[in-house]
């Protein structure tokens, strides 16, 4: 009997130990079921930051902060760029943007790749395509299997999701499934409606009974309005100051609280009350982060239409969640990417990992002591790249390319057209202040690690794309004598690249893919205006090299800028590569990182250069303005111009001889100021943008040339008048940093910049017009209200094209701004400034001034 119980005992040991290990994977109807089911759902713009879990101080995430405690939470992940498309075909492939290739509009995943569902497929997944981008080419081939009511309940938006889990995911017990979901609903505009609004917003602009808090928020109405309307919010739609940031984090915030209430929490629910809780591996990711003016932006790549890389927009939420299976309440700090995740679900599942992915399995951490002294993993930088403007680039955007390199300490950036920014993370994890002068040996060795893994990457993607190369017409792979012959392809440099003068020997290096032995010939197009050339080299290796430069003949190349090239086999000219871009960096700017104590100099040499770029640019860009002006000429056009020419010179000749020439002169110019003012709103933007193009972006240094040319005459002019008298100077020298200041904080865009500059002028033509009709005081008070009333004119023009919004803030500061320029203008003339008169007034003698005396 002893025995018996022995044996019995024994007996129930060994079922519930069975249990407790194959538990999870049993189905609903008790068979044993090896690999769980698997969810992975990413978030778009989802900062890991404003989750109570990682120490938001903010109630945002309720559930989510649960199911962290729950799971692993890892606080260093990172996506692979700053847009959607490369970031989650990252997490689809495990590989890196360089490799996949689908780093533009437009492109798609070369079908050979093998996929996160084509590999769960492969071990008898179901993997239903319920993801709402399949249909964009962006987002081809990831291998889900079609699902016939797609159509129908993607017009329900998020309740596919729950749809399939609670009529399909029961259908076939004996196979688990693998489903993708992209929650949408965190992307701009902020929008999360008045319930979740309400939540943080009201106390984001201060106490309700602090008078400023009001003004605050009438100011920022305009601002606030775009924010919850438009997706995309590029530099210089709106100004946007550093007290904003509270208000859009509040809309941001609540728009995570909308996800985790209505979304997240009710998938957890819905996981439960199906019975799915105990047997499935959950992944809450996202495609990438979302810049909050951290650094003066709204959005990502996308949405703003600039490479950026910094932390906000790259670093990711990570969390994974198997009860029972997978450790609870384990938080890590090492740094991971996202193209970890393909390689450690495989593993949880049971399947083979591809060939060729470059994540790795993310269970040595996992698994891994507390102290992690036991833990086999090698720790290795981030890499990132993105393309300029994201999905929605345009065509000169495609091109061009910012890499950037993060370690826990060091993180490099490297742009297109310009030298390599290196952050000290651990001093400035804000990422504010470039260091790369104070520390050159570290920019220099992590841009060769930088361009060496762009390279590899590259190298990587397009052997996926040849050996695996796929006759999409009959399905199956082509052997070496059907595969067509390939276009070379330019390794060295990357498009985008910058290259900086590091000492006498330097060279200009090209690589290209291709037989050795047989010649090549590389086409140019250089320069830009009066230094555009393009033409032909010939018999050429695939790896070349130009130079040696002494720095004065490479500064002379630098004016030649941009490069570009594209590379042919001379027995095969059909097929040609892909153009590339490069640039030369000024070879001062090179020196004075290798040489800290001449960076004074160097700081001057720059400058200098810089100041050459842009009046070589403006020259460039005024002849090219003639040229195409003077292919719009014709007969007709000229005479029409001569005949409105007469028209206007005999009005304004009878006008002046019924109101007086002066009067009609002064209010003539007056007037067409204020219509090229109103002419000019539609394509100031354009303008610069071509003028930032010309000038290699020099054109920033316009606005200081432009305040020294009219200010250093004005205080010539004041200096002959009152002489030694100092209340004068201090008023300017006030006004003048007020100006500044206006000028620096309140427009972001550099055109803006400029647009304030004209209704300083603006102001004083009006005053000069008016002196003539009114005396004293009354000409100043007219000519502000003028100003005034036109720059309501000028925001309502705003309002009416598309694109451009009405604000508040700028009718304000486009009135001080006339203020300001009346201001100046009393300062310099004096009372005695007489309308259609520009002489400088008679000098006041100091002995005969009194206290009082007016200036």
């Amino acid at each position: 009997m002893q025995r018996t119980n022995h044996n019995r005992q024994h007996y129930w040991i060994l079922l519930l130990s069975g249990l407790f290990l194959a538990g999870p994977g049993l189905s609903k109807s008790g068979k044993v079921r090896e690999r769980p089911n698997i969810v992975l759902i990413t978030v778009d713009t989802f900062r890991p930051d404003h989750l109570g879990y990682y120490g938001y101080p903010h109630e945002t995430s309720s559930e989510l902060d649960r199911f962290s405690r729950e799971g692993i939470f890892f606080r260093q992940a990172f996506t692979t760029s700053g847009w959607t498309a490369p970031g989650l075909i990252s997490i689809h492939t495990s590989l890196y943007a360089p490799t996949h290739g689908v780093d533009v509009r437009g492109k798609s995943l070369d079908p050979a790749v093998v996929t996160l569902a084509e590999s769960l497929a492969e071990v008898g997944y179901r993997v239903p395509d319920i993801f709402f981008l399949t249909d964009i080419h962006n987002f081809w081939h990831l291998g889900f299997e079609p699902y016939e009511k797609r159509t129908e309940y993607l017009k329900l938006g998020d309740e596919i999701l729950f749809k399939w889990l609670i009529e399909e995911a029961a259908l076939d017990e004996e196979r688990p499934f693998f489903l993708y979901y992209h929650y949408r609903d965190l992307h701009q505009p902020y929008a999360p409606g008045e319930q979740f609004d309400a939540l943080f917003t009201p106390g984001s602009y201060g106490h309700v009974l602090n008078p400023i808090s009001h003004l605050k928020r009438f100011l920022s109405a305009d601002r606030r309005a775009l924010v919850q309307r438009e997706v995309m919010l590029p530099r210089g739609i709106a100004d946007f100051k550093s007290w904003d940031r509270d208000w859009i984090n509040a809309l941001y915030d609540g728009q995570i609280r909308k996800f985790d209430k209505q979304f997240f929490g009710r998938f957890l629910r819905t996981l439960k009350e199906l019975g799915f809780s105990e047997n499935t591996l959950v992944v809450v990711s996202a495609d990438h982060g979302e810049e909050l003016l951290d650094h003066g932006m709204i959005g990502h790549v996308s949405t703003f239409q600039e490479g950026r890389l910094y932390d906000e927009i790259v670093r990711i939420p990570l969390i994974m969640w198997w009860p029972g299976r997978l450790p609870a309440a384990r938080i890590i700090d090492e740094i991971v990417q996202c193209i970890d995740v393909m390689p450690t679900l495989l593993e949880l599942a049971g399947a083979p990992t591809p060939a060729g992915v470059q994540g790795r399995s993310l269970l040595p951490l996992i698994h891994g002591d507390l102290d992690r002294s036991t833990i086999a993993w090698n720790e290795r930088p981030a890499f990132f790249e993105t393309s300029e403007g994201g999905y929605t680039a345009n065509s000169e955007q495609y091109s061009k390319r910012t890499l950037a390199l993060r370690t826990p300490h060091w993180k490099l950036v490297s742009a297109t057209n310009r030298l390599p920014i290196l952050y000290d993370l651990q001093s400035d994890s804000l990422e504010t202040l470039d260091v790369a002068t104070a520390y050159p040996a570290v920019a220099d060795s992590l841009h060769g690690i930088l361009n060496n893994w762009v390279l590899k990457s590259q190298v990587q993607g397009m052997m996926l794309a040849t050996t695996n190369a796929v006759d999409l017409s009959q399905g199956s792979p082509m052997t070496n004598e059907e595969s067509p012959e390939l276009a070379p392809r330019i390794m060295k440099p990357s498009s985008g690249d910058t290259l900086p003068y590091l000492g006498a020997n330097q060279t200009i290096n090209l690589s290209w893919t291709g037989p050795s032995d047989v010649p090549y010939a590389v086409e140019y197009v250089v320069g830009e205006g009066v230094y555009r050339l393009e033409g032909e080299l010939l018999d050429l290796d695939n790896d070349p090299a130009f130079g040696p430069f002494h720095v004065d003949f490479w500064n002379s190349l630098v004016l030649y800028n941009p490069w570009r090239f594209r590379v042919y086999r001379q027995d095969n000219s059909e097929l040609k590569s892909d153009w590339v871009t490069f640039y030369l960096a000024p070879a001062q700017l090179a020196m004075a990182e290798k040489d800290k104590s001449s960076v004074a100099l160097a700081g001057s040499l720059v400058f200098s250069q810089q100041i050459l770029l842009l009046f070589r640019g403006l020259a460039n860009a005024s002849y090219d303005l003639a040229n195409w002006t003077i292919g719009k000429i014709t007969v007709i056009s000229v005479l029409g111009g001569i005949a409105i020419l007469v028209c206007v010179s005999l009005c304004l000749y009878s006008a002046g001889c019924w109101l007086g020439f002066q009067r009609v002169f002064s209010w003539f110019i007056a007037t067409l100021y204020v219509l090229f003012v109103y002419a000019t709103v539609p394509v100031m933007r354009d303008v610069w943008d071509a003028l930032d193009h010309y000038t290699a972006g020099s054109v920033s240094y316009l606005g200081i040339i432009s305040v020294f040319v009219i200010i250093m005459p004005l205080l010539l002019c004041m200096v002959y008048r009152v002489r030694a008298r100092m209340s004068p100077y201090l008023v300017f020298a006030f006004v003048s940093l007020l100006y500044g200041y206006i000028l620096f904080v309140y427009s972001e865009y550099p055109a803006e910049r400029l647009h304030l500059v004209q209704y300083g002028l603006m102001s004083f033509l009006l005053l000069r017009a008016l002196r003539l009709e009114v005396s004293g005081n009354g000409a100043y008070l007219g000519a502000f209200a003028l100003t005034a009333l036109f720059g309501i004119g000028d925001e309502v023009i705003q309002w009416i094209l598309p694109h451009r919004f009405f604000q508040i803030e700028d009718v304000l500061l486009n009135t001080i701004s006339g203020g300001l320029g009346l201001l100046v203008t009393r300062l310099v003339f004096g009372p005695e400034f007489v309308g259609g008169s520009l002489n400088i007034p008679p000098r006041i003698e100091h002995d005969t001034l009194r206290i009082g005396e007016p200036l």
